[in-house]
């Protein structure tokens, strides 16, 4: 129906529960995903025996640093924003479970970034070494960075991939028929001229005679 209001709804009560069932194994592969690339981290940055470790640029390090958290300020505003837009039109449903994750991921994205900036960093004046076992937070930074926009992209799609499997249905309600306006409009016509009155003639009095007998 055009024009109707639409509003999104589960399908019943049964089907949610399989439906966040599905989506608390998703975000638990998810992160095992992520918790296996922080593992491996360390094996990635080692280096063959006399082999002189790289060095980093401080100030190429900040600018990556002030880039990640732009994004995190991009990224955790929209996640609330569509939570927040999702929460208005069902109230609580399955889709809070994989936004939460992905804020989590977002927020410990963005901590774990600005200790990196205003910590760690300040303390090297041009260059740093990185390896597994020198400075590796970098790489761990790194490594969190990359897991964690890709995967709380991944988790923010899942709200419209329910839309789309039709998970979340979109349900008509009854139109509001506007207010009747209703005009009256009377037209006044002017007066009729009122007639002069004029004050009726009055015969004089006749003088009275007595009468007079025969």
């Amino acid at each position: 129906m055009s024009g109707a209001l639409t509003t999104i709804v589960l399908a019943s009560p049964e089907s949610s529960a399989n439906h966040s069932l599905i989506l608390w194994m998703i975000c638990g592969i998810v992160s095992l995903f992520f918790l296996t690339f922080v593992l491996l981290t360390r094996r990635s940055w080692r280096l063959p025996a006399g082999s002189t470790p790289p060095q980093i640029a401080t100030d190429r390090a900040e600018r990556s640093c002030d880039a990640v958290l732009s994004v995190c300020a991009l990224l955790i505003p929209a996640t609330l924003g569509l939570l927040t837009w999702l929460h208005e039109k069902i109230g609580v449903g399955s889709y809070m479970i994989p936004l939460a994750f992905a804020l989590v991921y977002f927020f410990a994205l963005l901590i774990f970034t600005a200790h990196l900036r205003f910590n760690f960093l300040w303390r090297y004046n041009s260059t740093f070494e990185v390896s597994s076992q020198k400075n590796l937070r970098f790489g761990y930074w790194l490594t969190t960075a990359t897991s964690s926009i890709v995967l709380g992209l991944i988790l923010m799609s899942i709200p419209v991939l329910q839309l789309g499997f039709g998970w979340l249905k979109v349900k008509e309600l009854p139109v509001r028929e506007p207010p009747v306006k209703i005009e009256c409009s009377a037209g006044f016509s002017e007066p009729a001229p009122v007639r002069p009155c004029y004050p009726a003639s009055i015969p004089p009095a006749r003088p009275h005679r007595p009468r007079t007998s025969n």
